[in-house]
């Protein structure tokens, strides 16, 4: 064996035992965190169980919201594991895991060895790369797909002699990703080339049998199932997914309060802790690499084509950011292979990493110890402090390691010491428990639209939704909803008792349907508030 497959084989076992701490490790320990963990873990439930998958459905009735593979994979772990929180994970954990060996492959080749190392290292121990690897989301498997149709498309315009073998497993990809969460699988691998076969007037490789390979290959992978929800259910599935779902989020804000210009910018930089450092120098290089390689230029392409398509779109959420890092760590993983090399070219690159750094240990240093995570805190807050100093004088290794190590430490102190803390701030699973416990004599079930998913995921109840509005989803769901207070009163009047179960926020609506004299008898749990209404209790 030679040198480099050695060192190819330890880069890889490495980067699969980082993931084994940061994704795989007591991945089934936290609940499922609503609304968008338990909306997938309860759709794949109900294929499963009525044995129909063609149509997602939820509450028993099809839902339009995404499309099917990550609805399979749901289900085969379920069927395969049994229908728990680690076998609801575990797909996007896999191509998570999938994506980082993938970058690392890809960066190798393109980059050097090194630098592709560094690139994958970057992605297994980023903040947000390790949340979202943990939770039930479209958007893992979806970036690992944009990604691979990227990726060949680049293969295509720099093998000639393999052109249409990269073509066809370009639109594989392009496939997948729309069979997972709709055309933006086709479009943002469509920009990203197109702006990068502007930038380096080179040829578009999608031509001869590689394009009609590739067509066939899309239409066989993706076209049957469209076509099968278009023969069922016609129009509604052509409103609620096509226009709704894809049109109507793009003019229109799901999440109003993150419809803001620099959302993705501010995403970026808090997502990529502990290696934020590296953004300001990636910047900085832009230009100077553009012009030394080529693969530099596709990776903006792929990077700022995809970034602007986001940022003017209205519905914005952090999920949705997640296909903006592939590209992303590559250039930092190159840039950091050249620091490590060459060093800091001037001392304004030393002093915006060590600003960002400075910032960076702030910022998660005041956020764990505002939320009581006071070990986490220390451990993250020493280990990222470290590496700045470390920075001081120029980076290194060491720098490296503090920061992979101060992540590592985040993940051990969350899931041990800190895990029943987290869960009761942003699960489901203890409140859905006490509910079902509390719940006699078949009382209704009243709960907030964003915690029904869960509470039913975990309790299979009836439920009724208590809103302010009689249609308080952005996508419809089929739930009886009672609004406001009054409705809440009439409600309880005329069935005698409810089991109410809502966020702390929404505190105000149930005292309003209280008599003064029950307003301070409101069973908390973390930021949820349980409590049995019956007739008497309410106000006249």
């Amino acid at each position: 064996m030679s040198n480099r497959s050695r060192a190819t084989k330890l880069d890889i076992i490495i980067l699969l035992a980082i993931c084994a701490v940061a994704f795989w490790w007591r991945l089934g320990k936290l609940g499922l965190i609503d609304p968008d963990e338990p909306f997938y873990a309860q759709t794949a439930r109900e294929m499963v169980r009525t044995g129909d998958w063609v149509t997602p459905k939820i509450f028993g009735l099809p839902q339009f919201e995404k499309p099917i593979f990550f609805y399979w994979l749901e289900a085969d772990a379920f069927k395969l594991l049994g229908e728990n929180e680690f076998a609801a994970r575990a797909p996007a954990t896999l191509f998570a895991t999938l994506l980082v060996l993938a970058l690392y492959w890809f960066g190798s080749r393109v980059l050097g060895r090194r630098a592709g190392f560094l690139a994958a290292l970057i992605l297994a121990t980023g903040g947000q790369y390790i949340l979202m690897a943990r939770l039930v989301l479209t958007d893992v498997p979806f970036g690992l797909f944009v990604s691979g149709a990227l990726v060949c498309f680049w293969f295509a315009t720099e093998d000639d002699a393999r052109r249409n073998k990269w073509v066809v497993l370009s639109f594989v990809c392009s496939a997948l990703a729309v069979l997972t969460k709709g055309p933006l699988g086709s479009l943002l691998p469509m920009l990203g080339a197109a702006a990068t076969l502007l930038f380096t007037k080179r040829r578009h490789p999608f031509r001869g049998a590689g394009l009609w390979g590739g067509l066939a290959a899309y239409a066989i992978i993706a076209g049957p199932w469209y076509a099968a929800m278009f023969w069922k259910f016609g129009w509604e599935y052509f409103n609620a997914f096509v226009i709704h779902e894809n049109i109507v989020r793009f003019f229109r804000a799901e999440h109003p309060k993150f419809n803001r210009i620099y959302f993705y910018l501010a995403l970026l930089l808090v997502g990529s802790i502990p290696w934020s450092p590296l953004i300001p120098l990636v910047i900085g290089r832009a230009r100077a690499e553009a012009r030394r390689h080529a693969v530099h230029v596709f990776l903006w392409c792929w990077l700022l084509t995809s970034f602007v398509f986001l940022t003017l779109a209205a519905s914005k959420l952090p999920s949705y950011g997640f296909v903006l890092y592939p590209p992303l760590v590559l250039l930092m993983g190159s840039t950091l292979d050249a620091v490590l090399q060459n060093g800091f070219r001037d001392g304004t690159e030393r002093v915006l990493a060590l600003l960002v750094g400075a910032l960076q240990t702030v910022a998660i240093v005041g956020l764990l110890v505002h939320e009581s995570f006071a070990l986490a805190a220390m451990a993250v807050g020493g280990f990222l402090t470290l590496a700045v100093v470390l920075g001081l004088r120029r980076l290194s290794w060491s720098w490296i390691a503090t920061s992979a190590a101060g992540i590592f430490a985040f993940v051990i102190v969350a899931m041990t010491s800190a895990n029943a803390r987290i869960e009761e701030m942003t699960s489901i699973k203890p409140v859905a428990l006490e509910a079902a416990r509390m719940r006699r004599d078949g009382a209704p079930i009243v709960c907030s639209r964003i915690l029904a998913r869960g509470i039913f995921f975990y309790t299979q109840q009836p439920l009724i939704v208590l809103a302010n509005q009689p249609q308080p989803f952005f996508t419809p769901h089929p739930l009886p909803v009672i609004v406001g207070a009054e409705g809440l009163k009439e409600f309880v009047q005329q069935h005698g008792t409810a089991l109410c179960v809502l966020r702390a926020g929404e505190r105000g609506m149930l005292e309003a349907a209280l008599s003064s004299t029950q307003r301070d008898h409101l069973h908390s749990l973390g930021n949820r508030i349980i409590v049995r209404v019956s007739a008497e209790m309410v106000a006249r």
